[in-house]
């Protein structure tokens, strides 16, 4: 092999080094791009529901947005006031989660609304006589609500804090009947939630 044969191969290895080198910077910026754009569009926000606390209950829920697009995944669990839904004369202790979809409407990220489906577990209690069963019940719902950012103008970790009032409209289905001895429980087949969370977002 001449000495020109020996410079020729360098010079192309060095090329296809260079044009390696030129591929992986690409790759890197547009990872990075695509990195901070993800950053700038999705975040993770956390909600909690009060209500819940003071009926002896509790809740959480795990948000993540994708730009308007919300993901909601919760746990509950409420002990409902005598009567709720109808059914005097029973004590109802219900524990379950719920995954719900919702869009931001506007801009200012206020206005919401979406569609939810849930599973819950109601400990039903005759109250006369003590006898307790156990009903599981699947939900689909539509819902809308209004998120408030009272100290968005605030330059502190406060702004990121909200308030969102919201009801929804939900199908229960009963997977299993419920009898007693002496009366009838019946699961409403149509329901009314209406409530107020409080969330914060992580931005």
């Amino acid at each position: 092999m001449c000495a020109n044969d020996k410079i020729r191969m360098k010079s192309k290895d060095n090329t296809t080094m260079k044009k390696g080198f030129i591929i992986l910077l690409l790759a890197f910026a547009a990872s990075t791009s695509q990195a901070q754009q993800l950053k700038k569009t999705s975040r993770f926000e956390v909600e909690i529901d009060p209500i819940a606390y003071g009926l002896q209950g509790y809740s959480l829920h795990g948000i993540y947005v994708n730009k308007r697009l919300r993901t909601d995944l919760g746990a509950f669990g409420i002990k409902q006031p005598e009567g709720y839904g109808g059914n005097k004369g029973f004590q109802v202790t219900t524990h379950g989660w719920g995954l719900k979809l919702n869009y931001l409407l506007n801009e200012k990220e206020t206005w919401f609304g979406g569609v939810g489906t849930g599973y819950a577990v109601n400990s039903i209690e005759r109250k006369e006589t003590s006898e307790t069963h156990s009903q599981k019940v699947v939900s689909v719902g539509v819902h809308i609500g209004y998120r408030w950012f009272a100290f968005k103008s605030k330059d502190s970790a406060l702004k990121n804090l909200y308030l969102a009032p919201w009801c929804s409209v939900d199908y229960n289905n009963p997977l299993e009947k419920v009898s007693f001895n002496d009366a009838t429980y019946k699961q409403q087949t149509i329901s009314f939630f209406p409530t107020v969370h409080i969330g914060y977002t992580f931005q």
